[in-house]
């Protein structure tokens, strides 16, 4: 055998090697889903990130932004300058939590709930695709298994 082969060989090994690694697929799988989310939004006035943050408003009701934080896992201070942004472009305004003189809360607009209402439907149509090539088996036991990652790593 050459050694060009046996190079050959050995890299195709560290090849099958990284990608059993949880880890590694999960961090590629994330971008691939970012990059596919992205897209679909060329045409709309705001970025992946802008959408997330009208998405868990529109689903959960005015937050702050260290809730949003919590639930999407994002950087508060990338939240907060994504929030201005969108406050900016007559998506969100911002309300003073009547508990806590300090804290804002971020409430969508009009203008929010309607860019939310026309967006939703490709986004609907997207987790549909993505259900229906994984096969409701495959699906419902990725998310378990999802679940049960994000327990462990709660800890």
């Amino acid at each position: 055998m050459s050694s060009t082969t046996t190079t050959l060989e050995q890299r195709l090994d560290n090849l099958r090697d990284l990608e059993s690694r949880l880890t590694f697929r999960l961090a590629v799988i994330s971008k691939q889903l970012d990059k596919d989310a992205q897209d679909l939004l060329t045409d709309q006035p705001v970025n992946l990130t802008g959408y997330r943050v009208l998405n868990i408003i529109g689903t959960l009701g005015d937050l702050s932004i260290s809730d949003i934080g919590r639930y999407t896992e994002l950087d508060r201070a990338q939240i907060s300058r994504t929030a201005v942004e969108l406050s900016s472009a007559g998506l969100v305004t911002f309300v003073h939590d009547l508990r806590s003189k300090r804290k804002k809360i971020v409430r969508l607009t009009a203008d929010g709930h309607a860019l939310l209402k026309r967006m939703r439907p490709t986004f609907r149509d997207r987790q549909l695709r993505l259900r229906e090539a994984l096969g409701q088996d495959i699906y419902d036991g990725l998310l378990a298994g999802l679940g049960r990652l994000s327990e462990v790593l709660a800890r």
